[in-house]
């Protein structure tokens, strides 16, 4: 596993050189429609390569550090600009992880509803022995039998959520290694909202 995790990472590192030269090239090209298309193309594949890398990446070695989880979540959803995230969250909540990796965990699910779904809601509640962050949209959801599915690297469903441009199906999977590794689950459920409801459980 560790071989083809690696394997995967330099072959994502390789192709960004050749993509960078084909960007550079696309500046003396004077037709603007064809130059339009294949940035276009070029993008796609660099948002591929960036999810590759994110998850070869995902169990790199950070040290644990006590942070506060309510103000990572904030600085997460002011980054997004957009109205129609809202927060309902218990301030001054501490945990003790791996800060950057817990923050590429959300930014993957926000980004993941952010493609389907209008509206997001964001809450953190805390219990005896452990911390829920709960994702709801109001997308167009997962079936129910595709819920263990969608947390295997590089999957995709034909309908809804999954056919996302642009998308390597290692969102959910990368969310749900950071999870895992700090000793917490992850859930999927039906929103309130009629689409789709993650919740994270890490323990206090």
């Amino acid at each position: 596993i560790n071989q083809r995790t690696e394997m995967l990472s330099g072959i994502s590192h390789d192709l960004r050189t050749p993509l960078t030269r084909m960007k550079l090239q696309l500046a003396f090209i004077k037709d603007k429609e064809t130059v339009e298309k294949l940035t276009e193309d070029i993008n796609e594949m660099e948002k591929m390569l960036n999810e590759y890398l994110q998850f070869t990446s995902s169990s790199y070695v950070e040290k644990d550090e006590m942070f506060n989880l309510s103000e990572l979540i904030s600085d997460v959803i002011k980054k997004y600009n957009n109205e129609n995230i809202v927060k309902n969250l218990i301030p001054r909540i501490y945990f003790n992880g791996r800060k950057n990796l817990i923050k590429r965990c959300f930014n993957n699910l926000i980004e993941n509803s952010m493609k389907y779904a209008d509206k997001l809601k964001i809450e953190l509640t805390k219990k005896k022995m452990s911390l829920v962050v709960k994702f709801e949209d109001d997308g167009p959801g997962i079936p129910e039998h595709e819920y263990e599915n969608v947390f295997k690297p590089f999957y995709k469903i034909d309908k809804g959520r999954a056919d996302a441009k642009s998308s390597v199906g290692l969102g959910l999977s990368i969310a749900s290694d950071i999870v895992r590794s700090h000793g917490g689950n992850i859930k999927l459920n039906k929103s309130p909202l009629s689409g789709l409801e993650v919740k994270i459980s890490l323990p206090v």
